[in-house]
């Protein structure tokens, strides 16, 4: 297996959701942090570095939300049958629910970090890609590896993260209002890693079609990462909000799945 030296100065993306922002910016991202995914058992595998690249770390925001709120909704599955029920009864209008506090504390969606090295690193080749452990090759044309650093990645070289538009009640209650569609693209974006891992589509070719489209490669919302920022973030009325938190947490799983589905990706 070969490796390739990420060269200082050299920028990575993390995908994650954001019940983990403050853990990392704590701790950082630990050097054997798992890998998420959907397939060939890739649900959070083991792994000997962290999971790094461009339009692969949406697949890893993707899978570590899909997996969380499947996980989330399943352990409360009465209460947000109830909440579901209520959502399309009166469309619009925020549930009186209080017990979905505790419920919507744990409910993550997903963020992007961008991390700018500040030493050299070595990244190992990604294998779903690259069978022969070329990991130059899997770099410059999946931009996709492992990087391996026995420290992990230290939060103060996480420098931004992405996140989607987030809705309130009264943007769901119009047609087609421009913030719910601003999240369906943002929900594109994971989607497009999908197709990344699933029909091994190059990334180069899925953002060049989706930033001629829509002007950016990124979520539509960003942040910088430090704790203020990370405070005004949790502090949004659409995190701060539990029934709120929730609806964008439905929005945009009902946004993947739809869009995966029309991309014959299945996500169970």
């Amino acid at each position: 297996m070969s490796e390739f030296i990420l060269t200082a100065g050299s920028v990575v993306k993390f995908g994650t959701i954001s019940t983990a922002l403050y853990p990392i910016f704590r701790h950082g991202i630990a050097p054997d942090t798992p890998r998420e995914g959907f397939q060939e058992g890739r649900e959070s595998l083991p792994s000997s570095g962290i999971y790094v690249g461009e339009l692969m770390a949406y697949f890893a925001a993707c899978g570590a939300f899909c997996n969380a709120t499947s996980t989330l909704h399943a352990a409360h599955e009465e209460v947000m049958s109830r909440f579901v029920q209520q959502l399309q009864n009166a469309h619009g209008e925020k549930p009186v629910m209080p017990e979905l506090e505790e419920i919507a504390a744990q409910a993550g969606l997903p963020v992007i970090l961008e991390i700018t090295l500040e030493e050299d690193c070595v990244l190992l080749a990604d294998d779903q890609f690259i069978a022969d452990g070329n990991a130059e090759k899997s770099w410059k044309l999946w931009r996709s590896g492992t990087l391996t650093r026995a420290a992990g990645i230290p939060a103060s070289w996480i420098k931004k993260f992405y996140f989607p538009r987030l809705l309130d009640y009264r943007d769901v209650a119009s047609g087609r209002n421009t913030r719910v569609l601003e999240q369906t693209t943002d929900s594109a974006l994971m989607v497009g890693g999908l197709m990344q891992s699933w029909h091994k589509d190059t990334p180069g070719d899925l953002l060049l079609a989706f930033k001629k489209q829509y002007g950016r490669i990124n979520f539509s919302q960003s942040s910088a990462f430090d704790e203020t920022a990370l405070e005004r973030f949790f502090n949004l009325s659409a995190m701060l909000d539990p029934a709120t938190r929730l609806l964008n947490q439905m929005t945009i799983w009902q946004d993947v799945d739809a869009l995966a589905k029309k991309q014959q990706i299945p996500l169970g």
